[in-house]
């Protein structure tokens, strides 16, 4: 018994949900990708505030992290 024609339907169904599987896959890497680049960014601004509050723009220490006096403000 042949069964060319029924194998070239099962490789179609097979494609199709491999093709279907491997965009669901790309949507869920996109958004993975999406959200460890704002955990990045967010870790890496957490980071720059830290040295900044710490030592200061020109890395002095002092009240960098403090509310200025309002005459520190003119």
């Amino acid at each position: 018994m042949e069964t060319g024609n029924v194998d070239l339907v099962l490789s179609g169904i097979a494609a199709d949900e491999c093709n279907e599987a491997a965009e669901e896959l790309a949507r869920y890497l996109d958004a993975g990708l999406l959200a460890s680049r704002k955990l990045l960014s967010a870790f890496l601004n957490d980071l720059n505030n830290e040295c900044l509050t710490r030592w200061g723009p020109r890395m002095q220490t002092g009240r960098q992290g403090d509310v200025p006096e309002s005459d520190e403000l003119v």
